[in-house]
């Protein structure tokens, strides 16, 4: 007999939503932590009375009938989370040498603002929208059954773009170096460059923020709190601190766990959130992988590793005047050159960005009054409630 239905180790975004979806279908979930907060790179921890959150910046598709508010909606957290909106008018500010383009809130705006700067690419500029407007309705309509005619034009899309990078997709359309920069700016969301991200990865990403971007009030944490708190009315359990030693196998069958504790929980099903090499190698064992399993686990690779720097100050940071920065360094090859764009997500004094770090009251001012319905005193900052937008 066993404890429970589904194990999951990790409880970072892609556990958390497996153990919501899974206890609301009536499964008996238990998800196991080894850190002493759930939340993978959506936590946020807290020093010396400030908080901080290492893995949001910032978030897309929240609008009325977007993918991620549809997604929160469906797995009844949208209750538990609220958004503040980015500026509209620039949730990302992209700088390539001297050229600077402010990206607004809207497909049709970011359009004409980039005409606006590159009119003599205005044809490549409506012509990379098209493409990739057509590449994510394919992905959307690919399993519709129920529209096989849809789902037909959606694997002409798709087959078109399969094995193509991000740099294809841009380059297809665009001379411009410069404007080939800006389109890859926002390639920090990803990881990859251009040259080696998904043309789909890379169409996913822009598409998502047409809509603007948003950040959770309060900080990141409220994520997977708002998750957690979904998975306990569903009668599913999460413990913290709790690190798995191994994934019990019997043959090709799961068992369940066992904690380094020693303790063994029993289940059906285990999913796991973590990466493949610690999954497959180090919890089943390679000793219990076919050869073909080995030889795919062999070829992944692996992202360099990425230090952080996290810091707070009591200096008046828009008195000042001082912008905070992000960079992403790419390099691209456009007309046999090798252009260097500097990719900067930039805070300016208003503190439109996710990760601007002003003082502690220009943080907890705003959302206090937010919270209580003022408008936090900037008039910008536009408070979004997942339901009743």
């Amino acid at each position: 007999m066993t404890d429970y239905d589904v194990i999951i180790i990790g409880s970072g975004a892609g556990g958390l939503t497996a153990a919501v979806a899974l206890a609301r279908a009536g499964k008996r979930v238990l998800v196991l932590e080894q850190h002493d907060r759930p939340g993978g790179w959506t936590h946020s921890f807290t020093l010396n009375g400030y908080r901080f959150s290492p893995g949001v910046h910032y978030i897309g598709d929240l609008q009325e009938g977007g993918g991620l508010r549809r997604i929160y909606d469906g797995l009844d957290v949208s209750q538990d989370l609220a958004f503040i909106e980015l500026n509209p008018d620039g949730y990302d500010h992209i700088v390539v040498g001297e050229k600077q383009v402010d990206f607004p809130k809207g497909r049709e705006n970011l359009i004409e603002r980039l005409k606006g700067h590159f009119p003599h690419e205005a044809q490549g500029i409506d012509g990379y929208f098209a493409d990739m407007d057509a590449m994510i309705r394919g992905l959307r309509n690919i399993g519709r059954m129920d529209k096989p005619l849809e789902a037909a034009k959606g694997a002409g899309n798709i087959l078109k773009w399969m094995r193509a990078t991000g740099a294809d997709l841009i380059n297809a359309h665009i001379n411009d170096p410069v404007l080939r920069g800006v389109l890859a700016g926002q390639s920090g969301d990803h990881g990859l460059p251009p040259s080696k991200v998904s043309a789909f990865m890379h169409a996913g990403i822009t598409d998502h923020y047409l809509n603007g971007g948003y950040y959770p009030m309060g900080g990141a944490f409220t994520i997977p709190r708002a998750f957690v708190r979904g998975l306990k009315r569903s009668g599913g359990q999460i413990r913290l601190k709790s690190r798995v030693k191994r994934i019990m196998m019997e043959g090709r069958k799961v068992l369940g766990v066992e904690l380094e504790s020693g303790e063994e929980i029993r289940a059906g099903v285990v999913i796991s959130n973590a990466d493949p090499e610690v999954t497959f190698g180090k919890l089943i064992g390679r000793e219990h992988l076919s050869a073909k399993l080995k030889r795919k686990l062999d070829g992944v690779t692996y992202s360099t590793s990425c230090l952080s720097l996290f810091f707070a100050t009591d200096m008046d940071l828009r008195g000042a005047g001082t912008r905070l920065r992000q960079y992403v360094v790419l390099r691209s090859r456009g007309r046999g050159q090798d252009l260097r764009g500097r990719f900067d997500r930039r805070a300016d004094a208003r503190g439109d960005a996710a990760w601007d770090v002003p003082d502690r009251d220009d943080v907890e001012r705003p959302v206090e009054d937010a919270r209580d319905g003022g408008d936090g005193g900037t008039s910008y900052l536009r408070v979004v409630r997942v339901r009743g937008l």
